[in-house]
Parts: C-alpha cells; structure tokens; sequence
C-alpha cells in the first residue's frame, strides 16, 4: 500500500512523535514535510519506507538515523549508511561496472563480522551488502545476520545465485530488502547491457522471488541517454507495476571503475540529471504502490546533497575505506587500523555535506591520480578533497542547523494544521 496527501502528513507527525525526530528543531521537520511532497510512502508490513535511501519506520534503525542527525547538528559526523562490497566477483560483464582495477580476493567472513559490527558502532542505518556478485558468497548468510536491529540490510544483486533455498536462507539471516539490477523493460538490452544472455530472465525470476517472501523489493536502474526518452519510461514503469516492486532505484552512469577514463558523452549532462529528478516526482504523483527514486533528486543542491565521506561510506573487497561506492579514494583500509579511525580521517577531509557530488566535480583529478589501480591512495585522495573546501552545504543540512522559538511554534502549528484531526 501506498501512502500519499494525509495518510503521508499524518505518518510524518507519526515520525517525528515516535522517534529522535523530536529533539529537532519544528523547522526542521517542517522542511522535511515540504522535500517529502515529492515522495510516495509505500507500507511494508506493519513499517512504511520513504526509499530506500531511509530505513523503514518505526524501527531501531530509523531510531539510528534519527539520532544521527542530532549528532549531525552538535558537529559530529554520523553515516547514516555504509556499503559492503563482500566480494569483487562476478559472472557479470556490465558496462558500467564500479569495481573495475580493484583486486579480485575475497576477505574471511571473520573481516565482514567486525566490519559490520565497526559500521554500527558508528551509527549506521542502512548496512547495504555489494559486490561484485554478493551471492557468490557462500557464507553472506552469516554476514547478513552479524547485523543486528540497530541497521537494517538490504543486498545489492543482479539476482544470479537468489533461488528459492538462497533466498528463503537469507529471509530468515533478517535481511530486509532486495535490490535487483534491471536496466531495460526488453531482454535483449538488457542482456547486452550486463554481458550475459538470459540475465533478463533471471533478474524477473529474483524480482518475483523477493516480492513474494516479503522482502521491501526495489529493482535498480542506471539510465543511460535512451531510458530518458518519455515512451521509455512509460514502458520501464509499465514493467515495474506488473512486477509488483516496491521501489525504482534510478543511478545514473559514473565516472568510476570502467567508465573511470570514458568519453564525457557516456555520462549524462546537467540537463539530463535533472530529467531523471523530473522522472522521479512525475511518476511518484501517480497512483499505485510502486514509487520511484532518482539519487539525481536524493542528492540536489536543495535536498539532502552528497553525503560521501559525512553520511555514506563504501568498503570494499580489499577492506579499503572509500567516501562511496564509486568515488574510488581511500582513506585506510581495515585490515589495519579500526573503522573509527579511518572515519575520523575521512571527517577531517569531507567534514559535512555539500551541494554537489564529489565525485563529478573531481573526475579530472581521479583521471590524473590513476595509475591503472584503484582505489586511489590516501595522500592523493587528500590532495584532491583539499580542491574545494567551501562547497555550500545543501538546502536540508542548511535548515538543520537553525533554531528560534517563534519559528518552532510556527512550524509546529502548521505541521498540527496539515493533518486530519481524523488520523
């Protein structure tokens, strides 16, 4: 079920009421009700998910996030989620592949407990597990389950290996939601996209699998130039409701791992970002339970804007410690040194969030530092953060940070004003 108009304003005072939430400033929550006018809720169970940027509510993990962003405003930066690349194989050949130059070696499971465990200690929300090809992984069960309530998982998968006893296996690991790559609503572009024959096929068959096991299921685009075209996505979205998913993950091509060096014309402009957020909001206002969410929109200067290295950070198969998943710069790795440490590090260098993401503002940077290996050592990596310290802070992190009693009693009236005495 989908929630939108007041059932979403009545779940939003739910929110702030039930959670850490509170402890914000009323404007602060009244900015958030307006960025959430272009998002659709959708109810999973007896918890509603705003996307899958967010974890679900109510939840210890949503408690996690919450409280973050406390922290966020006493100065101290808190992830609200970290990706696990488990392993950097993969039966795949996609064109865009983010993992690239990295080393082909898979770390013990005992590394991926304390990994997860180090993250959560941190604060983090969302544990997102990554590969490579997760499911390759004989032993993701158990790293699944090292995870506890404080996070919620969600697995990262071109749907190969997720048969009905893999899936069953991790369903009761507590892994809470399923992301499957489908670029194209056609087989055929889509085989050709991931390099293999049948990956449509097999991609449909994970997708009807997690839907039915009672997974939050998303299905993961990366948009080239011709998913923009109007009749395209009527059709991509067509699929997606016959699919019966919960969520559109829309990406966009990086310049990261193979596209490292590629031509600009294999990466969208500005203008065609901004198609994917008008792709976002436009199908989020019409009716049925699947919604859609740009990371274009997620991360734009007047929303939440990029949270690598403040908010997010990216482990790899090696254990190196990166700001994303594609911003290939390390700030240590974890076979030597705590995650909390490395994290400090990364805080000096990042320090909160900016208007624009890091990684397309250095791509002629990282181009210059790549030497055919990545990730990009530590003291490069710290030269190129130094480029640009003064990025402006996004508009949501603006309005975090300010306070005043006569704009709280406003906000909240207005808040209180917006909802039903009904609900």
């Amino acid at each position: 079920m989908y929630l939108n108009g007041w059932a979403r304003q009545a779940t939003l005072l739910r929110m702030w009421r039930g959670s850490s939430l509170r402890e914000l400033p009323l404007p602060v929550l009244w900015r958030l009700r307006r960025m959430l006018s272009g998002e659709k809720m959708v109810r999973i169970g007896d918890r509603t998910m705003v996307h899958s940027f967010l974890p679900p509510f109510p939840s210890r993990a949503f408690e996690s996030m919450a409280h973050g962003l406390n922290e966020v405003r006493r100065g101290r930066a808190v992830p609200v989620s970290a990706y696990l690349a488990v392993t950097n194989r993969c039966s795949y050949a996609c064109w865009h592949c983010s993992k690239a130059h990295r080393a082909e070696r898979d770390l013990p499971l005992s590394f991926w407990r304390r990994a997860v465990r180090e993250t959560q200690e941190l604060g983090v929300a969302i544990v997102g597990i990554t590969g490579g090809e997760p499911l390759q992984r004989n032993d993701l069960e158990e790293i699944v389950q090292a995870a506890d309530s404080r996070s919620v998982t969600i697995l990262f998968t071109s749907g190969a290996g997720f048969d009905e006893a893999r899936a069953a296996a991790l369903k009761r690991s507590g892994l809470f939601g399923v992301a499957v790559s489908l670029d194209h609503w056609q087989a055929g572009a889509h085989d050709e996209r991931r390099g293999r024959p049948g990956a449509f096929d097999t991609a449909l068959a994970a997708i009807r699998r997690a839907r039915r096991l009672g997974f939050y299921t998303m299905i993961q685009l990366v948009a080239t130039r011709d998913m923009l075209r109007t009749e395209t996505q009527a059709r991509y979205l067509d699929l997606a409701r016959k699919l019966d998913v919960h969520e559109i993950r829309l990406l966009e091509p990086m310049p990261a791992g193979r596209l490292l060096e590629a031509e600009q014309a294999a990466l969208l402009s500005a203008a065609e970002r901004a198609q994917l957020r008008q792709w976002h909001l436009r199908a989020n206002r019409r009716r049925g339970p699947t919604k859609t969410t740009a990371f274009a929109h997620i991360e734009a200067p007047d929303m939440y804007g990029c949270g690598a290295g403040s908010q997010h950070l990216y482990v790899d198969a090696s254990g190196h410690v990166c700001p994303c998943d594609f911003t290939p710069v390390s700030f240590g790795n974890l076979r030597e040194e705590p995650l909390a440490d490395v994290w400090r590090r990364m805080g000096e260098a990042f320090g909160r969030p900016c208007s624009s993401c890091f990684l397309l503002r250095h791509a002629a940077h990282l181009r210059e530092a790549f030497d055919g290996r990545l990730p990009i050592p530590y003291e490069q990596a710290k030269a190129i953060c130094a480029r640009d310290p003064n990025d402006p802070l996004p508009g949501f992190y603006r309005r975090l940070g300010k306070r005043g009693r006569r704009q709280t009693s406003q906000a909240e009236s207005s808040l209180r004003r917006a909802v039903p005495a009904t609900q």
